[in-house]
């Protein structure tokens, strides 16, 4: 503080406040002149129109910004991945807090967050110290399947099993890639199909028919960026001559340009864009209702609310495939995969292709003991009660199951418990699960579900202070902003880092980011990290279309221990004073 000095003697009091404000004014002045601004950073490349929005934010609002052209050279392409862990343009970051994306950084100037954060004096961003190599490797795409080992579920002779082994017998003459891997982990393998899948998947197509379960499929794993999905579903529907080439017809559909022979109408469109925008969490009640009105234009009766449902629980389903599949980064089957890149031109992107379909189905599958419907009464009979086994495994019954199909509501609370709680057979804690689903929720602007999993955390805890803290603080560790924090350990805020790295679209594996669950998990732990992901994101895409409101006992909980519950404050939280000055 500088001040104005006028001798050892007191100025009349009548100059004395002409001198105050001399004093005010003088410091004034040389802090505003003196106090470092922050630098804006903004990684981009031309004729990129998100670029030029954020852009145009950051001209609004009077920030000067230097800008990296990720295609001017390789350095600045890796640096842009390996500060952000996200593979899009543009990347801002503020000093270094890293605002990830236009939509945000929009989302931020409209509520008037932004011009909240630019003032703070933050450390500068720099990877000057960085050289080329460890840029590039730290921005390589480090797929978890080379480091995680496949499980012959092809012979498991389980009755539950079994069935699952026809099942994929019958749709693709093989077992697909995603369940060698899901076999590992042998309770989330069979209740994933049983309590789930296999329900899901018979609901819309005696709703809505086999074309429209492919075009789900294929919508919701084209907007989340899922090539093995992508490829799959396309190559399911290219079985049929008239689906050959769906997913073309699907895109001239949604632009008004379908030709007379396309066999999708205004509301199966309509439905597939609807399964798109639950994977980006878009969903607005202005497109349901125009949904609904479009229903009540097609000449055959259709049942516009078992439709919706339909569609949300199946894309629900591809929320955990899409997930999985991108955190493993498995191969694609060669045979489908070059039939469906020659026929429908879909990509295979950063999947690898074996040699062809494996032939780990090729011999007469044995019936079991068990039935479908008989798994199914086993784990209905095995929840009883839902209203009294909800309160008990959750603490609350959340909304979002009570919203679930009656179909099977019962075995997906048992799904989820049984996967998310603590079990002798479950490798994480059930607080550090849905910890981890609260930062996938924060991350994708998912308020309700974001409170729900805190809440949750807070119930199984043992140390009922301490979690608290956790819940206030996992998103900030999992993007590591703040100084770090003594209450989660580094095992776990690599855990909270790879549920941060899941919510993003799309979804790759900078190794930066995949390296601190290498060293500190094994690969069977890290299966059980990979499920604890793909769980978040499945009930995220149903939870988007179905948008429960905030419980009341868990609305309570946030008030009475000052937690945030707006996704975006949470995600762009203001630093305290201790952590700027430091």
């Amino acid at each position: 503080m500088i001040s104005l000095s006028i001798g050892e003697r007191s100025p009349p009091n009548k100059n004395k406040r002409l001198i105050d404000m001399l004093n005010y004014l003088f410091n004034l002045i040389f802090r505003s002149k003196t106090m470092t601004q922050p630098k804006v950073t903004l990684f981009s490349k031309p004729h990129c129109r998100y670029c030029d929005r954020a852009k145009v934010v950051l001209d609004y609002i009077g920030v000067k910004y230097q800008e990296y052209d990720v295609t001017a050279n390789q350095r600045y392409a890796d640096a842009s991945v390996y500060l952000s862990g996200v593979t899009t343009v543009p990347q801002i970051f503020i000093g270094d807090y890293h605002i990830n994306g236009t939509e945000d950084l929009e989302q931020l100037e409209r509520t008037g967050r932004l011009e909240q954060l630019v003032p703070i004096d933050r450390a500068s961003l720099s990877f000057d110290i960085l050289s080329d190599a460890e840029l590039h490797q730290g921005a390589e795409d480090f797929t978890l399947g080379r480091y995680l080992l496949k499980s012959d579920g092809s012979r498991d002779r389980d009755d539950e099993s079994l069935i699952i082994l026809r099942f994929c017998q019958e749709l693709f003459g093989f077992l697909p890639n995603t369940y060698a891997y899901l076999h590992n982990w042998v309770e989330a393998y069979q209740l994933f199909y049983h309590c789930h899948l296999i329900t899901a998947a018979e609901n819309i197509r005696q709703v809505m028919g086999l074309k429209n379960l492919s075009a789900i499929g294929y919508s919701t794993s084209n907007a989340h960026g899922c090539s093995y999905c992508q490829v799959h579903t396309v190559g399911i529907s290219s079985q049929d001559e008239n689906y050959q080439n769906m997913a073309a017809m699907l895109k001239q559909g949604r632009q008004g340009k379908a030709a007379e022979n396309n066999p999708f109408n205004k509301l199966e469109i309509a439905l597939t864009k609807l399964a798109a925008d639950a994977t980006l969490n878009r969903v607005d009640q202005t497109f349901l209702s125009h949904i609904e009105t479009l229903a009540a234009d097609i000449a055959d009766e259709v049942d516009v609310a078992k439709s919706i449902e339909a569609t949300s629980l199946f894309a629900s389903s591809f929320g955990f495939l899409n997930v999985f599949n991108e955190l493993t980064g498995l191969e694609i089957e060669g045979d489908i995969a070059r039939q469906v890149v020659e026929d429908a031109g879909i990509e295979t992107g950063r999947h690898g292709v074996e040699n062809s379909n494996p032939r780990n189905l090729d011999y007469e599958i044995p019936q079991g003991n068990l039935s479908i419907e008989d798994v199914a009464a086993k784990y209905n009979a095995a929840v009883g009660d839902l209203d009294s086994y909800a309160q008990l495994e959750f603490g609350f019954f959340p909304a979002w199951i009570k919203q679930w199909s009656q179909l099977n509501q019962k075995r997906f609370a048992y799904f989820y418990s049984e996967l998310m709680g603590n079990r002798e057979h479950s490798l994480i804690s059930a607080e550090l699960k849905h910890l981890m689903a609260r930062v996938s929720a924060i991350a994708k602007g998912h308020d309700y579900l974001a409170a729900a999993e805190g809440y949750m955390a807070y119930q199984v805890a043992t140390d009922k202070e301490r979690v608290i803290g956790r819940i206030k603080e996992c998103f900030i560790v999992a993007t590591n902003r703040g100084k770090s924090s003594d209450i989660f350990n580094q095992k776990e805020q690599a855990a909270l880092q790879l549920a941060w790295l899941s919510a993003q679209i799309p979804l790759t594996t900078p190794y930066r980011f995949i390296e601190p669950i290498i060293e500190f998990y094994q690969p069977q732990e890290v299966i059980h990290l990979i499920v604890v992901c793909s769980v978040a994101s499945m009930v995220q895409r149903f939870v988007a279309v179905s948008q429960p409101e905030i419980e009341t006992e868990v609305s309570q909980f946030y008030t009475q221990h000052s937690i945030e519950t707006d996704a975006l404050k949470l995600r762009y939280p203001l630093p305290s004073k201790l952590e700027v000055n430091n």
